[in-house]
């Protein structure tokens, strides 16, 4: 039809035929939203697919997972894992799960935040849309030093939430149970707007030996609760846990894509994590301080209202965390994660912290050691310099005089 007409015409009827055709043309369904597996019965705690995911499901959000490493082939993965870091002999980019003490500790934690449904599993994350920054850390022997790297950078790389899903014995520490070498790291997380969570500890019913990162003022330390809702028997008992998640009676992928039932607070952490992504992701505004805030004053008290040192604060509420015109929790509810870390700074941190600058600022240049010839090159150069000086100088006289002497003659 449009070959009869000059082809400028031709270009403008085929355009109007496009858009005619656009218009009438179905909008494409967006990606069908997979749906949890029954065993995961925390979508049904907290109305995840009825309230939540209507919302957000954590789109544009990053967390850091600070552990062996994550199986990223797995197609329950597909397409959640950004290349990370290897802090333990820079091998791998982090996306290998390379965890000799358990099945694959890193991408069980890892599924159960970002897992995207596929694979034999269909296992779902509880925030299938963010995505995960993997860290390799030597957790077994982890040093403080270590550790406050892998923080610095996660940070660095985008991270808006750090999970740390291990603890290691902090009782040498006192009076705050925290290496001193981890509070420049950690309040250079929190002064960019960045929430560090960890897993409570498991011995509760045992040694119950405070473990660290957990014990750090500034981190959010996470307990575990039953399907029942009630603390799970080997949670810590510890004054410096704030909240509670689901973490025991579980189902987790291995990193051989293999279901396996768990326990655990590390479980509770990263279900936390994923809940801090799903919240930063439908607010993105709402500074780090104020999220935890509302965590803490929204959370549903276990056993009596109030604190207690098995579930903190209480259940984490998500939706009531993430509904500001229904829940509104004022400015001047109480915050005791940031007043600790506050307090303990202001006992362990110089008055100008170095953490205050970006991290590569922290890295001292090696001074060259010079040597003797050196040295004497350098002496040598001064004093022939000196000379030059002293002689123009003198020259300089000598020239004044002579015009003075002249000038009286």
């Amino acid at each position: 039809m449009t070959r009869f007409l000059p082809r400028p015409w031709r270009r403008l009827v085929a355009a109007a035929l496009a858009s005619a055709a656009a218009i009438g043309a179905p909008i494409p369904a967006e990606a069908a939203t997979p749906s949890p597996r029954s065993d995961e019965w925390w979508f049904r705690t907290w109305s995840v697919q009825d309230t939540i995911w209507p919302l957000t499901r954590g789109s544009g959000v990053t967390i850091a997972v600070l552990d062996y490493g994550v199986n990223a082939k797995l197609p329950e993965l597909s397409g959640a894992i950004v290349p990370g870091v290897d802090l333990v002999d820079h091998s791998t980019d982090g996306r290998v799960d390379l965890d000799t003490e358990s099945p694959g500790h890193g991408t069980a934690t890892t599924i159960q935040m970002v897992g995207r449904g596929g694979g034999t599993t269909g296992y779902v994350g509880l925030a299938p849309d963010a995505k995960v920054l993997p860290i390799r850390i030597p957790v077994s022997s982890l040093g403080g030093d270590v550790l406050a790297s892998a923080i610095r950078t996660a940070v660095d790389r985008g991270a808006k939430v750090i999970n740390m899903s291990f603890g290691q014995d902090s009782t040498t520490f006192t009076p705050v149970h925290c290496d001193p070498q981890l509070a420049p790291a950690i309040k250079y997380a929190l002064e960019r707007d960045v929430i560090l969570v960890a897993a409570a500890g498991n011995d509760g019913n045992a040694e119950n030996a405070p473990e660290l990162p957990a014990s750090c003022p500034g981190v959010v330390a996470v307990g575990s609760v039953t399907k029942s809702l009630r603390p799970w028997q080997k949670t810590q008992r510890q004054n410096y846990v704030t909240l509670a998640a689901p973490g025991a009676d579980m189902t987790v992928v291995d990193k051989h894509g293999l279901l396996r039932k768990a326990a655990g607070t590390s479980l509770s952490a990263d279900l936390t994590s994923a809940a801090i992504a799903l919240i930063r992701a439908k607010h993105p505004t709402m500074p780090a301080r104020t999220l935890v805030q509302r965590l803490f004053a929204t959370a549903r008290p276990i056993g009596r209202p109030g604190w207690n040192n098995q579930t903190g604060f209480g259940l984490l509420d998500l939706p009531a965390a993430i509904d500001l015109a229904n829940h509104p929790v004022p400015s001047t509810a109480p915050n005791p994660l940031y007043e600790a870390f506050d307090r303990w700074q202001s006992r362990t941190l110089p008055t100008t912290s170095p953490s205050s600058r970006p991290s590569h600022s922290q890295l001292s240049v090696p001074q060259k050691r010079r040597s003797p010839s050196t040295k004497m090159a350098q002496t040598w150069i001064l004093m022939a310099m000196g000379g030059l000086l002293l002689t123009t100088l003198s020259l300089g006289m000598a020239l004044t005089y002579f015009w003075r002497a002249r000038r009286r003659t």
